[in-house]
């Protein structure tokens, strides 16, 4: 049989609050601890809600009846309530980080002034970089080097493309007529006068020494200055036979010079250099286009210079017989001289060449380009070839389809045809015209009509 169980022991402990001893006790608590062998009950471990009160009683003593609380040695001092702290005042809560305080006797230093640093480039120390340092050197010298182009391509080129004669040097030079019934002594006069010979009596006694007195020969002649006597009695007295010669209408001077070489067995240039001395004696501003065209008769050893002066002399008469022409007006003899020679190097026939002479005349009054590849063939000195297109497109005196107005001289020795229609021209419309393969010469008024005609003849 089971052991009656026992109840269980209990143990009362009476728990005084602090205090003095001899102090009647104002309250007790008691505290009951049971010790059992059964198995405590467990607590109920659902926790209740607080049930919290919100009602608040604010009671206010006037201060003249408030307690005066007596101060206790044992009594601690009561604590202060915190005022509210504000916005200005740090977060006791979070570390600050505090100032250290310099002592009173320890001056404080002057704040340090903040450095603006200078702008870039303003720097004495500041150098920029290489990139842009070479810069400014490379591009003065692609400038100069662009500059140097330009100028080559203005003076170089027109010279490339000039036409190739041979470079004559200028002489002094005059030039003199002897007309019939002068003798032998008003001849040393006149050749004294003109610095042909320093002394006129020493010239005659020359004269009459050699027998060549009476054989003074009448007609125009372009002497050196300061000749001898024998080079002077050569020119005057030449009692060599003569010869024929027929220059055709377009030969250019070249064209001469090379032909009486062949003709005459003269040295080559011999005619150029008797042009240039003709320009000199006669101060005209050009020779390409003042000699005219036709057959002289030359003596063999002085043939250049003959022909030079007797081509100039024919010129002149055929000028003679022009002067009425209204259009004299409006252009010098030398303007209409070089249109005569574009005439005669653009048409060996006389019946288009009054036509040819009304387009460049309209083109001229109304400021267009003439547009004749002939001065451009006289340019490069080809007559036969194609026109290189680099020439066409350079901007040069005797390019016509690029500059306005005439080229600086003429380009070929004319004939009295195309004279004529260059100071008589008729009066067209026309302002273009096409050499086409029928052998004809077609006008248009317009470009979209010439055009057409290369259409249609070319």
């Amino acid at each position: 049989m089971a052991e009656k169980s026992k109840p269980p022991k209990q143990l009362t402990l009476d728990l005084d609050e602090k205090g003095e001893k001899s102090k009647p006790k104002k309250s007790t608590s008691s505290y009951k601890v049971i010790l059992s062998d059964a198995p405590a009950k467990k607590p109920n471990t659902t926790r209740k809600k607080p049930k919290v009160t919100t009602r608040s009683m604010t009671v206010k003593i006037p201060p003249d009846k408030q307690p005066v609380a007596k101060p206790s040695a044992t009594a601690t001092p009561a604590k202060k309530r915190p005022t509210p702290r504000t916005a200005d005042q740090p977060n006791p809560h979070v570390v600050q980080t505090r100032a250290r305080k310099r002592p009173a006797t320890q001056t404080a230093k002057p704040k340090k002034q903040q450095v603006v640093p200078p702008k870039i480039g303003k720097r004495t120390s500041y150098r920029p970089p290489l990139s842009r340092r070479l810069l400014l050197p490379l591009v003065i010298a692609l400038l100069v080097v662009t500059v140097l182009l330009l100028i080559y391509a203005y003076y170089e080129k027109p010279a490339i493309l000039a036409p190739s004669t041979t470079a004559v040097e200028e002489r002094d030079v005059v030039a003199l007529t002897i007309e019939n019934g002068m003798t032998a002594r008003t001849v040393s006069l006149l050749l004294e006068q003109l610095g042909v010979v320093e002394d006129a009596h020493a010239l005659l006694a020359y004269f009459v020494e050699e027998e060549l007195a009476t054989v003074i020969q009448t007609g125009t002649y372009v002497m050196e200055r300061n000749l001898e006597f024998n080079e002077v009695a050569s020119m005057l007295t030449n009692t060599e036979k003569t010869m024929d010669v027929t220059i055709p209408p377009g030969f250019t001077l070249s064209d001469i010079d090379g032909y009486l070489a062949n003709r005459l067995d003269s040295d080559e240039g011999a005619f150029l250099e008797a042009v240039n001395d003709l320009a000199t004696a006669y101060q005209l501003s050009f020779t390409e286009g003042w000699l005219l065209s036709g057959s002289y008769t030359v003596h063999r050893t002085r043939g250049a210079e003959e022909l030079a002066l007797s081509m100039y002399q024919e010129m002149l008469r055929a000028l003679q017989g022009l002067l009425d022409s209204p259009i004299l007006e409006r252009y010098s003899i030398e303007e209409l001289l070089i249109v005569a020679s574009m005439i005669q190097a653009e048409t060996q026939e006389v019946t288009q060449m009054k036509g040819i002479s009304s387009v460049i005349h309209n083109r001229l009054a109304n400021g267009e380009p003439l547009g004749i590849d002939a001065t451009t063939r006289y340019e490069i000195g080809d007559w036969e070839n194609p026109i290189p297109t680099e020439a066409l497109e350079t901007k040069s005196p005797y390019n016509t389809r690029r500059k306005e107005g005439l080229p600086p001289s003429g380009i070929c020795c004319p004939g009295v045809d195309a004279l004529r229609s260059a100071f008589f021209p008729e009066d067209t419309p026309f302002f273009y015209y096409l050499h086409g393969y029928d052998k004809a010469i077609h006008y248009a008024e317009t470009y979209e009509e010439h055009k057409e005609n290369i259409t249609r003849y070319r």
